[in-house]
């Protein structure tokens, strides 16, 4: 039985466009059209990632996939997509594959998506940064300030830092993480990263995404690990943006050193990878290789095939307060397929 379209959406004045065209697709039967052309095409795997849980809607989006999807363990899904591809094994279940994975490790993810996983005994992948997790905080929003300065060089706390050079960015931002980290109250945290706005001249038009939040902690992840729901994967050390770097002994360390900080706090491999800001770089891939991992995710939208290079996985984005309907038309594949043609029309016009 069909949720209502009012689901998320009682307070708003109008709805959105994106979401009137979802609701036509789905209650005009395109939705579920696709969901049973899918599942009578070649095997394909689609990957659904987020961020923060309790930022997201996820019970609309979890109750949907469990009934119209077959929802496995990343490598599972993974190891099933080539088995089938190669083998022609197929199950008594043909509905679509799907992978639901999270990014980052956030303390939410124990609290609101691990709690909802139980209920519906849905399994999941979080992509964990064992760097920033000994903290308890995540602390690359200071990165991504510093990427947006539009000064070349800022003093604070008087030493000079020339923002060309990558490694004074690094230690900037980590004296920014460390100073944030001894604020106590939100109006001392809310002053101090307005004075780095002026200070490193950063456009009013930029507003990061994601604020300083807690991470998991070690005994929530075996916690977690041990329920038999949730399975994890590297997501580097420090979540740099593998993109801007042009070391490449700096990635494979941040890549590297990664699976083997997660496989002696697991006591098991560690298979998979996400890459930070889905970004690879040139490098990124050749150093997930190089480290071992079998499987790495990016967040270029698409589905997986037995064809898809294993170290640059299609996932398809989740995060915020998207409806339920949205979310059954995007990975149904009908927004990538209107936006397929829409490329072709360019590009034959």
């Amino acid at each position: 039985m069909a949720m209502p379209i009012s689901n998320h959406v009682q307070s708003r004045p109008r709805l959105s466009l994106r979401l009137c065209l979802s609701a036509g697709f789905y209650y005009s039967g395109i939705v579920p059209l696709a969901r049973w052309w899918a599942s009578r095409s070649q095997p394909h795997l689609t990957i659904l990632y987020y961020h923060q849980a309790s930022k997201a809607n996820l019970r609309s989006h979890w109750e949907y996939v469990r009934r119209h999807y077959r929802v496995l363990p990343l490598e599972t899904a993974l190891a099933e997509l080539h088995a089938s591809a190669q083998k022609g094994v197929q199950g008594k279940d043909r509905r679509p594959l799907v992978a639901l994975t999270f990014d980052d490790g956030y303390y939410d993810n124990y609290t609101h998506a691990f709690a909802l996983a139980r209920e519906l005994q849905l399994p999941m992948t979080i992509f964990l940064i064992p760097g920033h997790m000994e903290s308890g905080k995540s602390f690359w929003w200071s990165n991504r300030l510093i990427r947006h300065a539009r000064a070349q060089q800022v003093t604070f706390e008087e030493r000079s830092y020339n923002l060309s050079d990558q490694e004074e960015c690094k230690a900037l931002a980590q004296v920014f993480d460390a100073r944030y980290s001894s604020l106590t109250t939100r109006e001392e945290q809310a002053k101090f990263l307005a004075s780095l706005y002026m200070l490193l001249d950063v456009p009013s038009t930029v507003v990061l995404k994601e604020e300083p939040t807690p991470l998991l902690s070690w005994e929530q992840v075996k916690e977690m690990e041990e329920s038999g729901l949730v399975s994890f994967g590297g997501h580097t050390m420090h979540h740099p943006d593998l993109g801007s770097l042009v070391d490449h002994e700096e990635i494979e360390r941040e890549v590297g050193e990664c699976r083997t900080v997660l496989e002696q706090r697991l006591g098991h491999p560690i298979h998979s990878f996400a890459y930070p800001f889905g970004s690879t770089g040139e490098y990124g891939p050749v150093a997930a290789k190089l480290a071992g991992y079998d499987w790495a995710a990016t967040v270029k939208p698409g589905i997986n095939t037995k064809q898809t290079n294993p170290h640059l996985l299609y996932r398809r984005n989740m995060d915020g307060d998207k409806h339920w309907l949205v979310m059954a038309a995007e990975t149904a594949g009908i927004w990538g397929f209107f936006s397929r043609l829409k490329s072709m029309t360019r590009k034959y016009l």
